[in-house]
């Protein structure tokens, strides 16, 4: 877990950026790159736009059947 202290401008980075998605999204990339993970997401709860910009600043992403 990482503190929301910690990615607050992180995120507030992504959004300045240009990224638009939603908080969780954002959270969850933020949290990615600050500890050097790959995003996991259900099948069920696939979310292309942030699919997409996780891949676009070099994140791996991967879907997993529940």
């Amino acid at each position: 877990m990482v503190s929301l202290r910690t990615l607050g401008w992180p995120m507030a980075e992504l959004l300045s950026g240009g990224l638009r998605l939603n908080l969780l999204s954002l959270e969850a990339i933020a949290a990615a790159r600050a500890i050097e993970a790959e995003i996991c997401l259900a099948e069920a709860d696939r979310n292309e736009a942030l699919m997409d910009a996780a891949r676009t600043l070099g994140l791996n992403v991967r879907t997993v059947e529940a």
